[in-house]
């Protein structure tokens, strides 16, 4: 029995050749092929610094390979950070990784996002609650993986409709951005703070994503965008936008209905 079939066989299904012959939701197939865990073991650590390494210096060149000699992309924001680590359930692989870095542990001059904006003469705490925030990064997936996930679901353009491709393509992000709603609820966090380039931020608006920009762009790694985004405000609209996405990385909605419970009256923000 191959890793494939036993996915399924947990999800309740007999074999591989039944899951594009069954009406499975965007939710039912992300629970067969990823999973984001928690970096609270030496060897998840290692696996997440590791594939910071191989995309943030390798393939994408934003960081300088000679400064990690050791393969392992570490910086001083990490000890004050939550890692996940995403993997390709049939065969446990680590493909992806993410962390949030928790404001309220970070000392001197605070977050990354936070240093940035103040030598533009912009302080964060004008937009979010910061006691209430976290800010994300070092979201990547493996290039090697997101071309072989890409040819997986072209094999399937039989069974799959154009649609259906692109939402399935787009799995292993949901599974990113899953984690990191549980992690928010989990710490009662309300806003996500980021520096993003301005074409992942247009592809997360597609699928239903919405940042509001701060300021202006900032050369951080490149051009980067600071925004935020109120994490009900941005669920509520996801789930009109779109549904399936949002139960995805709402796990069905359980986590959207834990957020309510804690969520006070958006703030509103100093500035435009």
């Amino acid at each position: 029995m191959g890793a494939i079939d036993k996915a399924l066989i947990e999800q309740g299904l007999e074999s591989s050749s039944q899951i594009f012959q069954t009406e499975l939701s965007l939710l039912a197939r992300h629970n067969v092929y990823f999973e984001t865990r928690v970096a609270d073991q030496p060897s998840l650590t290692r696996a997440a610094h590791q594939l910071r390494y191989q995309v943030y210096c390798l393939e994408r060149k934003f960081e300088n390979a000679d400064e990690h000699a050791d393969g392992l992309e570490i910086d001083q924001f990490d000890r004050h950070a939550v890692q996940g680590v995403l993997f390709h359930r049939p065969t446990d692989r680590a493909i992806g990784t993410v962390r949030i870095i928790l404001p309220n542990l970070c000392t001197g001059g605070g977050s990354p996002i936070e240093q940035m904006l103040r030598t533009n003469n912009v302080e964060l705490s004008e937009f979010v609650d910061i006691a209430n925030s976290v800010e994300v990064s070092r979201f990547a997936i493996s290039k090697e993986f997101r071309r072989r996930w890409t040819d997986d679901c072209a094999i399937t353009a039989g069974q799959l409709s154009r649609l259906d491709m692109a939402r399935q393509a787009n799995l292993a992000c949901l599974s990113l951005i899953q984690f990191l709603v549980r992690q928010s609820v989990e710490r009662r966090v309300l806003y996500w703070t980021a520096m993003m380039e301005a074409t992942f931020l247009r592809m997360l608006a597609r699928m239903g994503i919405h940042f509001t920009p701060i300021g202006s762009v900032v050369f951080h790694h490149g051009f980067r965008q600071p925004c935020y985004c109120y994490l009900p405000a941005m669920l509520e609209r996801l789930r009109f936008e779109q549904r399936d996405y949002w139960e995805v990385i709402t796990n069905g909605g359980e986590l959207s209905q834990r957020l309510a419970v804690m969520t006070p009256a958006p703030r509103a923000a100093n500035r435009a």
